[in-house]
């Protein structure tokens, strides 16, 4: 078993490791692009095939392929907006799938090699959880988002509408709303993440007691866990923004070179996947030493009738984990 980093972004470092979550992750996402553009194939036989404008395209040829790509729009319309369709309902099996994987992604990762039938029974087991998280992550988001957001620049609105349109205070605004709205999703992804991180340590708890657990895992540690949500975001942000507009404004003039193109598109996909598996080992790394406590946070008050009948008279008073309730006093 490979050593361990119980430092949140050394754990998400070393989740980098296994290699065949990524291969995964990346194969996942090719084949639901080549689902998407599925119906623009008939347009490219049609159009690119053995062109001089496939050509250019094949080569991303400066000052030619944007103005064939602009031809092809015009000449397939409908066969674009076929692929939009298809690549909404690419985009919703991919949440799909999205939170399926992330039920097997949590069992595995700091467990050392594993087979892929150790990643797909915990998914399976896991899935309806991270559904049901899913969708509380995207109420909370559409009500916190629109509260933000909407009474924000009511607000921006009513303060300044006597200000001149070039005045300092409506950018200083305007970026303090974008940070805040930043900053919700922010925090909310991080609690979508740790509830369900939270089956990995109580296999049984439900999705709201899940995101109960997520709020006290963070509890007292907060900086901390944006930091860690803040790296990861930017890390794979930015590498994969640069190796697409690397890909982007290469012109491919040989074989090799076409070759490089679609490789570093193919390390784009892969950067984007390695940074959401780092991501994966940090938080788990993170919330290992408080799983406990926020475990406990989450156990509900009962009471034990089973006592309450015992020769020692009526019991009262909660019991938790192990607890015990002393004897009423007697009268």
């Amino acid at each position: 078993m490979m050593a361990q980093s119980r430092n949140p972004l050394g754990a998400g470092l070393d989740a980098l490791e296994h290699w065949k979550l990524i291969a995964l992750l990346v194969l996942v996402t090719v084949v639901l692009g080549v689902i998407g553009a599925s119906p623009l194939f008939p347009a490219f036989d049609h159009s690119l095939a053995g062109t001089l404008a496939g050509d250019h395209w094949l080569r991303n040829l400066p000052g030619k392929a944007a103005a064939d790509f602009t031809d092809f729009g015009k000449e397939h319309e409908w066969s674009i907006e076929g692929a939009r369709a298809a690549s909404r309902w690419a985009g919703i099996l991919g949440i799909v799938v999205q939170i399926f994987l992330a039920g097997g992604i949590i069992a595995v990762l700091r467990h050392g090699p594993f087979g892929f039938g150790q990643l797909f029974e915990p998914a399976r087991r896991n899935f309806w959880h991270n559904a049901k998280c899913f969708l509380l992550f995207c109420v909370a988001l559409g009500v916190a988002e629109s509260v933000w957001l909407g009474g924000g620049f009511y607000a921006r609105r009513k303060l300044f509408e006597n200000s001149p349109p070039d005045a300092a205070s409506h950018r200083i605004s305007w970026w303090i709303l974008v940070a805040g709205a930043i900053l919700i999703y922010a925090v909310l992804s991080i609690l979508y993440d740790f509830a369900r991180a939270a089956r990995r340590f109580s296999p049984t708890i439900g999705a709201w007691r899940g995101w109960r657990f997520a709020r006290a895992a963070a509890s007292g540690s907060w900086l901390a866990a944006l930091g860690v949500w803040l790296f990861w975001f930017l890390a794979g942000g930015v590498l994969w923004l640069g190796l697409l507009l690397a890909a982007w404004l290469m012109p491919a003039v040989s074989p090799l070179a076409i070759l490089v193109n679609f490789a570093l598109l193919l390390s784009a996909l892969a950067a984007r996947s390695a940074a959401r598996l780092g991501a994966w080992g940090s938080w788990i790394a993170f919330l290992e030493p408080r799983a406990r406590r926020a475990a406990a946070a989450t156990v509900r008050i009962r009471y034990d009738i089973a006592r309450a009948r015992t020769s020692s008279g009526p019991l009262r008073g909660p019991t938790e984990m192990g607890g015990e309730v002393s004897p009423a006093p007697s009268h």
